[in-house]
């Protein structure tokens, strides 16, 4: 059996101080619950500018996104078990067991502003949308979109934004949600809102979307002649960038809607601007602190980390 991993929703500063999933899985049948792995993986700086690395909540049921908090905290959802896995300080407190929170839904995601705002979604089976708020202390059902979401981002807890299956854009200005109509009806798998007239999206189908207030449109389209996902946005070190999967790492020229290939090996699955432009690929973790030096930490560390170990082994 051929052992493949793929590393997903990294957060944190930089690629030597961040938090990440990564699935580990037979590379013919590819990931499977039940079947395969996934991993809770840390990176911090040390001494001597070396990166400790270390693979934590190994489950076989799918873990679908982490948030990691200005603080440390890791937030994990999880699809299979209906729960949020939580950590004070993964790098500190290395010891202290996860706690879990059963929202009673399969969860899709999660993701704060902060330690007493965090959120996680969910769909049911039954196909009735669920969103959740932890305060510091307790989980809290809320309104929820009214479409399945993929990915929730914002500023202010008036000014967050959700995307997600047949084109769903809201905002939730405090109050409620309020849908916007977007000129497509793809998945839509990320948001970021740079302003409250300035927010981003990218889907399943290639495009990417620019919104206001006002409303929606198409800015750009991912490079090639067939429809592949554009997988991740973010406005940093006031540029527009754009993760295209195994087309590699994009930036947006000017206002246009030209897209330009900044690093065409990194296969790149995710961005979060923070102090430095973290960019989640599927065998490294990569950060870049100017936009044109970047730096890869990790590469295929749960593959050579748990070798010795036959799939489903989590011990």
């Amino acid at each position: 059996m051929e052992i493949e991993i793929a590393n997903y929703s990294a957060s944190g500063l930089a690629c030597s101080n961040c938090y990440y999933l990564c699935q580990r899985y037979d590379a013919e049948r590819g990931y499977k619950p039940f079947e395969s792995e996934c991993w809770v993986v840390t990176h911090q700086l040390g001494g001597g500018d070396q990166t400790t690395i270390g693979a934590r909540l190994g489950s076989t049921g799918w873990l679908t996104r982490l948030w990691r908090s200005p603080s440390g905290a890791a937030f994990v959802s999880s699809s299979t078990d209906a729960q949020v896995h939580f950590h004070h300080d993964l790098v500190g407190d290395r010891n202290a067991p996860f706690t879990k929170v059963k929202l009673g839904i399969p969860l899709n995601g999660v993701w704060g502003l902060r330690d007493g705002y965090v959120l996680a979604w969910g769909t049911t089976y039954e196909g009735t949308h669920h969103l959740y708020r932890y305060d510091g202390k307790n989980w809290n059902e809320m309104s929820a979109p009214d479409f399945e979401v993929r990915a929730i981002h914002g500023l202010e807890e008036d000014l967050l934004y959700a995307v997600g299956a047949g084109g769903g854009v809201a905002r939730w200005d405090g109050q409620a949600w309020k849908r916007f109509p977007v000129p497509t009806d793809e998945v839509l798998n990320s948001v970021f809102v740079a302003g409250p007239d300035e927010i981003y999206a990218t889907g399943g189908a290639g495009s990417l979307l620019e919104g206001s207030a006002h409303g929606w449109g198409k800015i750009g389209q991912a490079p090639g002649p067939a429809p592949k996902p554009l997988l991740g946005v973010a406005k940093w070190n006031k540029e527009l960038w754009v993760a295209a999967g195994q087309a590699g790492l994009f930036k947006r020229v000017g206002t246009g809607s030209q897209l330009e290939c900044i690093k065409p090996n990194l296969w790149a699955t995710g961005l979060e601007a923070g102090q430095q432009l973290l960019i989640c690929c599927r065998d490294v973790i990569a950060s870049t602190a100017d936009g044109q030096r970047f730096r890869g930490v990790g590469k295929d560390f749960v593959l050579t980390d748990r070798k010795s170990k036959s799939l489903g082994d989590i011990s």
